[in-house]
């Protein structure tokens, strides 16, 4: 009985499709198949498959018993046309050639022959993953695929770089001398019943890492080598690795982005509706996940990652290198990967109430959620006399910052320091709150997610407002502007706004306690100043 034959030879179509014809053919229980495809950009496809079926309580039955056998060859000169399945943004491309041919039944069905791949290519250029140059070799024997090999190089990195002492070791010019590195695996797949258990799918991949640049992005640059293990085997996916970062650029972005106050309330009766709907298409998927038997295994996930000595991180005001060891472990399903271990800055520097600030002290000590360290950081204002600076403590949901000095000094000194270099050149509560607030207010003109204020904008380390003394008229208040040029002298700059002249003052700190402070003005005159500190 010949059942059918569905499609024909037809001129070449716009899709490049030039022929699809498939048959069926049924003589008594044996059923045969056969497949012609070919186009031009989804390229040729020949199979020819048969078995039997039998006829059963008045029906066709296909036993699991059932003889399989036919052969199957294709040759895809594109598979840029298959990243339609790809999630979005993703792009594969590459050659593929397949020749095989079936046997066994169809409970369990036998494979030999031979599949290979060329210039493989996988590209999401949002998340900046860029692999070119692919090969793959594999070989089917029974129920076995044998990897022999799979290459993958990297791709071409910008001249994204993080300058300074701060910044990478390798330069722009160094970087560019290297090509992408590459990724290499090998291993087998196998199926079907092993000893007395159900039929299940076992894997076993080995992979190495040469110097393999995985991100290329212009703000994200990551390199890495080292090898990676995976099993699956008894429905458990095992991995066991050891990764170091060879170089890292990672720039983040500056929050800058306006925003509504917290007192705006926005509603919407269409973004009501739909966050409705989702919720209960939530409930629903979780009742149904619920319902089901977890049959699951959780996996065994255990990655050792040292950052290396070359990881550069600039953004939100902090410029460092970073190193440390970590542990990625994930045992659970729908639960994120917990970390544990330190990372700490290397020369790294914060800007704060816009001052570059040292970071003496910089550790992230990480043991369980990945996004909620414990923080233990200090930074200092370079070049004085005082210690001065911020403390970070806490963990990174809910960081503690504070003023910090040593030797302790108030809140308004030790701000006074970290701003402008020096001790507040006034005296008495009202004139110290008088001065913070009109720096915070000051600070806050043209901020940005770097840090900056408007004094930085114009290069200075003071851009302030100095009020009236106790029962002062306003026309006695002044503008100040300061700079410091070195670790023990500073200059500023004072113009009152009822005055014709403005006066400049001179600090030059002979020791922690001695100060000369020349004048030069309406008034002129030289002071030598002696500070003693008390509680």
């Amino acid at each position: 009985m010949n059942s059918a034959s569905a499609g024909a030879e037809a001129p070449s179509t716009p899709a490049g499709l030039r022929q699809a014809e498939l048959k069926l053919d049924a003589q008594g229980d044996a059923v045969r198949a056969t497949l012609a495809w070919d186009s031009e950009r989804a390229g040729q496809i020949n199979a020819d498959l048969n078995t039997r079926v039998q006829q059963r309580a008045g029906g066709w039955q296909w036993a699991p018993d059932a003889p399989l056998g036919g052969t199957i060859k294709a040759a895809l000169p594109n598979l840029g046309v298959w990243s339609m399945l790809a999630p979005p943004g993703w792009r594969i491309a590459g050659t593929l050639d397949a020749n095989a041919a079936l046997s066994g039944n169809r409970a369990a069905p036998r494979w030999n022959g031979t599949l290979g791949a060329d210039k493989l290519a996988l590209r999401a250029p949002v998340e900046g993953l860029d692999m070119r140059d692919g090969r793959l070799r594999a070989t089917m024997t029974g129920e076995r695929v044998e990897i022999t090999e799979f290459t993958l190089k990297g791709g071409t990195g910008s001249s994204a770089r993080i300058g300074g002492q701060s910044g990478n070791r390798s330069t722009a010019a160094s970087e560019a001398t290297t090509d992408g590195g590459s990724l290499s695996a090998h291993g087998d797949l196998s199926w079907g019943a092993s000893g007395a258990s159900s039929p299940s799918i076992r894997m076993a991949l080995q992979g190495e890492l040469h110097a393999l640049r995985v991100l290329v992005r212009t703000d994200r640059q990551v390199t890495l080598s080292g090898e990676l293990q995976a099993r699956l085997d008894n429905g458990q996916f095992t991995v066991r690795g050891k990764l170091k970062t060879d170089r890292a650029v990672i720039i983040l972005p500056d929050e800058t982005a306006p925003s509504l106050g917290s007192d705006v309330v926005v509603r919407s009766a269409a973004k009501e509706r739909e966050a409705a709907e989702a919720v209960q298409r939530e409930s629903a998927r979780a009742d149904a996940q619920a319902a089901k038997p977890q049959t699951a295994k959780p996996p065994d996930i255990v990655v050792n990652f040292d950052l290396g000595d070359d990881f550069a991180v600039q953004g939100r005001g902090i410029t460092t290198r970073l190193e440390g060891n970590l542990e990625i472990r994930s045992t659970k399903l729908n639960a994120p990967p917990r970390i544990t271990g330190e990372v700490k800055t290397v020369k790294g520097q914060y800007r704060a109430y816009g001052q570059q600030l040292d970071l003496e002290t910089g550790m992230a000590r990480f043991n369980g959620p990945f996004d909620n360290p414990a923080l233990d950081i200090l930074a200092i204002r370079p070049n004085l006399s005082q210690r001065a600076g911020v403390q970070i403590t806490g963990s990174a949901q809910s960081p503690r910052v504070k003023l910090y000095s040593e030797p302790a000094l108030s809140d308004a000194e030790t701000l006074s320091w970290v701003i402008l270099g020096r001790a507040s050149a006034t005296s008495g509560g009202e004139s110290a709150l008088l001065q913070q607030a009109a720096l915070a207010v000051l600070g806050k003109i043209g901020k940005s997610g770097s840090g900056g204020s408007l004094a930085s904008r114009f290069g200075l380390d003071e851009l302030g407002f100095k009020g009236p003394g106790s029962g002062g008229d306003l026309r006695e208040s002044a503008v100040t502007l300061g700079k410091r040029l070195s670790k023990d002298f500073y200059v500023t700059y004072e113009r009152s706004l009822g005055g014709t002249f403005g006066t400049i003052f001179i600090f030059f700190d002979l020791t922690q306690r001695l100060t000369l402070r020349g004048q030069a003005g309406q008034k002129s005159g030289l002071d030598l100043i002696y500070t003693v500190k008390y509680d």
